[in-house]
């Protein structure tokens, strides 16, 4: 598992060159992933309209190659297998990123919970808890949540 993750990142940055394969960034696009795969998950199925919002969002947010997100969602998913908490990539976004940057990851995650045009129970708990462990103020993730719903 390790070992995959490690070459995706590797293969991923050899062009790139600016950030070394075990740099916090490449953590940060990873537990990003995982946050969106698991919202997707939360209403017991994954559509395609959740997937190219994810795919986008990982694209814009972190300028990750188009062909290189397939291979990021496919590790994200098998850590959210793995996963026995949110805490250990909740950590990383907030040793990583400042409040807008997370505020940014909280409106992904409401674009993929509303990406299939039924905002399910399940997604808007998990949105609420991921929000309250980055340390989102209720102001910003009500904000954020009606900012994607009328859009």
């Amino acid at each position: 598992m390790l070992k995959s993750i490690r070459e995706f990142f590797e293969r991923g940055l050899q062009d790139n060159g600016e950030r070394d394969s075990s740099g916090p960034g490449n953590r940060v696009e990873l537990a990003a992933a995982v946050l969106m795969v698991e919202i997707s998950l939360a209403d017991s199925s994954v559509d395609n309209e959740e997937l190219a919002v994810i795919k986008t969002a990982l694209v814009n947010h972190f300028n990750i190659a188009a062909g290189q997100v397939d291979e990021l969602i496919d590790l994200a998913r098998r850590e959210v297998d793995l996963a026995v908490s949110l805490h250990e990539f909740t950590r990383m976004l907030n040793e990583n990123l400042d409040a807008a940057e997370k505020i940014r990851i909280i409106e992904s995650l409401w674009k993929v919970a509303f990406a299939d045009a039924v905002l399910d129970k399940y997604e808007e708990y998990y949105i609420r808890k991921i929000a309250d462990l980055l340390y989102i103020s209720h102001k910003d993730y009500i904000r954020t949540k009606h900012g994607v719903a009328d859009s």
